[in-house]
């Protein structure tokens, strides 16, 4: 709305004044002009209607109440049950028991997600960037962690965390050996936990339904090498009488007939080298990049 002056002082604008009148001293009030009466109670009526409230002579509280409706619908206003005032670009103002203003973000849905991930990677193993151990976190070495000092490793564990990636409690050296990449509880009911040991071995991707169990260990080397060959010997007439049979140091018995003999020849890699047949696979070449184990946050 605009200011309306008294009537008569029109060219000063919004810089003229209203006075009261005062008969005794003969002094005139100032003129009021209609445009000060109408357009104001115009503009009170059209907040009070905006607020879907009826205009009523008898209740003088309802531009309050308008202006904590309109307000209430747009930005909720702090009561006992809802403390604190969301603004409007979603940032919630509250004051705690000490009176101290602290600031909650809209986006608490996002920070509940980051909060997610951040316990998912607890004990899973990562490479990183540095040589350096970063805090809360363990170099994959084999050693124990107790949940006691790492109760956030001790609830991913009771929460069934590591299924498919535990050993027994009282797995033999054998089988330890053979599952490097999995954890091991310290007892029948454990305290704490042994992390994987990865020493120098390289990572290969395990998918369900694929060969080998997950956490298990790939030893280097070659697929084996294995075949079969018969070799024949025969004798005959020569100039200088009878070739006599060859003898052969062979897997499978000798096969002999009228004029000949022969034997299976194994050939087998594995007897010569004892990474041949270790692995399924080619070890192909690698790189030596650290890997750490995130623990949590600590006691």
């Amino acid at each position: 709305m605009k200011y309306a002056p008294p009537i008569g002082q029109e060219a000063q604008g919004e810089n003229a004044h209203y006075i009261d009148g005062n008969p005794e001293l003969g002094i005139l009030g100032s003129p009021v002009p209609a445009a000060a009466l109408e357009p104001g109670q115009r503009e009170l009526v059209h907040v009070i209607r905006q607020a879907g409230l009826t205009p009523s002579a008898e209740d003088l509280t309802q531009l309050y109440q308008a202006i904590c409706k309109i307000i209430g619908a747009q930005v909720p206003l702090a009561t006992d049950e809802n403390v604190g005032l969301v603004k409007p670009d979603g940032t919630t103002l509250t004051v705690d028991e000490d009176g101290v203003l602290s600031v909650i973000q809209k986006a608490d849905a996002t920070v509940a997600r980051l909060e997610e991930l951040r316990k998912l990677s607890i004990g899973a193993p990562r490479f990183h960037r540095s040589a350096a151990l970063p805090a809360n976190h363990a170099w994959p070495d084999g050693s124990l962690v107790e949940f006691e000092d790492w109760p956030e490793l001790a609830e991913v564990y009771e929460q069934g965390g590591f299924t498919g990636m535990l050993l027994p409690w009282d797995a033999d050296a054998e089988t330890q050996a053979a599952n490097l990449g999995k954890f091991r509880p310290n007892a029948a009911n454990p305290t704490g936990l042994y992390l994987p040991l990865h020493g120098g071995q390289f990572f290969r991707a395990w998918a369900l339904g694929g060969d080998g169990s997950a956490g298990g260990y790939n030893a280097p080397g070659l697929p084996n090498i294995e075949g079969y060959a018969l070799i024949h010997t025969y004798s005959g007439a020569t100039a200088g009488g009878a070739l006599s049979f060859s003898n052969f140091s062979m897997n499978q018995p000798h096969q002999t007939g009228a004029n000949w003999g022969g034997a299976w020849l194994n050939l087998n890699a594995s007897r010569s080298n004892s990474e041949y047949g270790a692995s399924p696979t080619v070890m192909p070449p690698s790189i030596n990049m650290p890997v750490i184990i995130y623990l949590g946050r600590p006691k």
